[in-house]
C-alpha cells in the first residue's frame, strides 16, 4: 500500500521552501540599495552692483527733478488759485455797478496763460515721470538678479557648461570627485569671474532607497567677483545661497 503521508509530508515541505524563497525575494529587494548618485548643486545669486549703481544714480537725479516740477505746480497752482479768487471779486465789484471790466479782462488773460504754462509744465513732468519709471524698473530687475550667464567652466577638467536665457536664479554644479570647485563665470556684457568653492561630502540613502550624495558646509576660498558672501540654512546644498557681485 502506498504511504500518502509521505507524499503529503513532501508538498508541504515543497510549499514551505517557496514560501521561504518568496519571502527571502522581498526582503533582499527591501534591503537592496539602487547604486544611483544624485548631481547636486549650489544656489549662486548674481548682482550687477556695477550697473545698479548707476541706475541708481539716475533714478535719484529723476527725483530731484521731478521735486522741482512738483514745487514749480504748486505754485502756479497757487497763482491760478489766487487769480481766480480775484476774478471772482471783480465779477461782484461790476455786478455792484463799479467799472472794472479791463480788470477783469487783465485776470482773465494772466489766468489763461498761467494755466497754459501750468498745463505744459505737468505734461514734461508727467514726460520726466514716465522715464523715471523705466529706471526703476531697470534697477528692480538688477535687483532680482536677473543675469545672462554665458558658461560656466570647470577649471579642473575644462569642461563648459553653456546657457541661452537669462535668469534670476542660477545653480552651481559641484564636482562630486572632490571637496571643491574651480570655476570660471563669464556673465554677458561684463568679464569672466572665477570662484572657488569648498564643501563636505556626504552619502546617505533616501527614503527610496536611491544613494545620493550630499553636500554642506560649504566655504569660499577666493573670488575676484567684487563682493561674496554665503547665506545658509542648516548649510546644506539645498539651503545655502551664495551672493556675488560685480
Amino acid at each position: 500500500m502506498t504511504n500518502t503521508n509521505f507524499f503529503k509530508n513532501g508538498r508541504a515541505l515543497r510549499i514551505l521552501v517557496l514560501y521561504i524563497g518568496v519571502f527571502a525575494s522581498i526582503w533582499a529587494c527591501e534591503e537592496e540599495v539602487d547604486p544611483t548618485v544624485s548631481d547636486p548643486s549650489v544656489g549662486v545669486f548674481f548682482l550687477n552692483q556695477t550697473r545698479l549703481t548707476k541706475v541708481d544714480f539716475k533714478v535719484d537725479s529723476l527725483d530731484e527733478e521731478l521735486e522741482v516740477y512738483d514745487s514749480i505746480i504748486s505754485s502756479l497752482e497757487t497763482s491760478a488759485d489766487d487769480l481766480v479768487d480775484r476774478l471772482i471779486d471783480l465779477t461782484d465789484s461790476l455786478a455792484d455797478g463799479f467799472d472794472l471790466e479791463q480788470d477783469s479782462i487783465d485776470v482773465v488773460h494772466d489766468l489763461d496763460t498761467l494755466n497754459r504754462f501750468l498745463t505744459d509744465v505737468e505734461m514734461e513732468d508727467s514726460v520726466v515721470n514716465a522715464i523715471r519709471s523705466l529706471w526703476a524698473d531697470t534697477a528692480a530687475t538688477i535687483n532680482s538678479g536677473a543675469v545672462k550667464v554665458e558658461s560656466i567652466v570647470n577649471t579642473k577638467n575644462m569642461i563648459p557648461i553653456f546657457y541661452e536665457d537669462s535668469s534670476t536664479s542660477w545653480k552651481l554644479p559641484l564636482d562630486m570627485q572632490a571637496d571643491d570647485i574651480d570655476v570660471d563665470i563669464t556673465i554677458e556684457g561684463s568679464k569672466t569671474f572665477n570662484l572657488k568653492l569648498s564643501y563636505s561630502r556626504t552619502t546617505t540613502a533616501n527614503e527610496k532607497n536611491k544613494v545620493v550624495i550630499k553636500t554642506s558646509n560649504f566655504e569660499i576660498i577666493s573670488t575676484d567677483f567684487n563682493n561674496s558672501s554665503l547665506s545658509c540654512e542648516n548649510c546644506d546644498d539645498i539651503n545655502t545661497m551664495i551672493y556675488v557681485e560685480f
